[in-house]
């Protein structure tokens, strides 16, 4: 593997690894604990619609539908996508795309959420240009990335500075600084740094660990 990873490339690992989980969810039932609080911020910005990047097996795009959001999953991932309909049951779209170049138009939704993705990517770019896209006057993009102090930090194959190959996947680590940066010509709403804790996630990382994660809420600047 080398320093220049796709979002495509992901499809692979991730992919490898929905594959393996063939009973429950490769993830916990309930959805990353900052869904509740982001759901309170897009509700207080009047948001209806909602795309979710890299909705995985569907647990966080499964909250949105159940606030009451009109929303779009989207994975890379054919195998999550089917975990995810066994979720979602017919209460949202789902669409298989690379994150980066999706067959929607501009400005047509209120909010993009994408968790637990940026850790994933080398450079998310492109993403959060297409994020930016897709939103419309006001909309609120909400993402989350890994900070170096999260226990996963250093597993695996150091590729590249806070960046690393574990499971034919990549894990990428963000100071503050680089945060602000990927979001310069936006308007960061709020910037948090919050920790949970994880139970196992089956073979892919078979022991329960803490998570510390920046969460950012940002809006485009015209």
């Amino acid at each position: 593997m080398t320093t220049d990873v796709s979002y495509k490339d992901l499809q692979y690992g991730w992919e490898a690894a929905y594959q393996q989980q063939s009973e429950g969810p490769l993830w916990q039932d309930d959805p990353i604990p900052v869904i509740p609080q982001a759901i309170k911020a897009l509700t207080a910005r009047e948001a209806r619609t909602v795309v979710d990047l890299g909705c995985g097996d569907g647990r966080n795009l499964a909250a949105l539908v159940d606030a009451g959001f009109t929303a779009l999953g989207v994975d890379i991932a054919p195998t999550g996508l089917q975990h995810a309909r066994r979720i979602i049951k017919q209460r949202s779209f789902l669409l298989r795309a690379d994150a980066t170049e999706l067959p929607l138009i501009d400005a047509s939704v209120d909010a993009v959420t994408c968790f637990d993705v940026f850790g994933q990517i080398q450079d998310p770019s492109a993403l959060i240009t297409e994020a930016r896209r897709l939103l419309v006057e006001g909309g609120v993009f909400v993402t989350n990335a890994f900070t170096p102090q999260d226990d996963t930090y250093g597993e695996g194959e150091e590729i590249a500075p806070n960046t690393f190959a574990y499971k034919d996947t990549l894990f990428r680590y963000y100071s503050e600084e680089e945060i602000r940066a990927l979001f310069d010509g936006w308007e960061i709403i709020a910037l948090e740094r919050v920790s949970w804790d994880d139970p196992p996630h089956g073979d892919f990382r078979p022991y329960a660990h803490t998570h510390d994660n920046w969460i950012v809420y940002a809006t485009p600047v015209d």
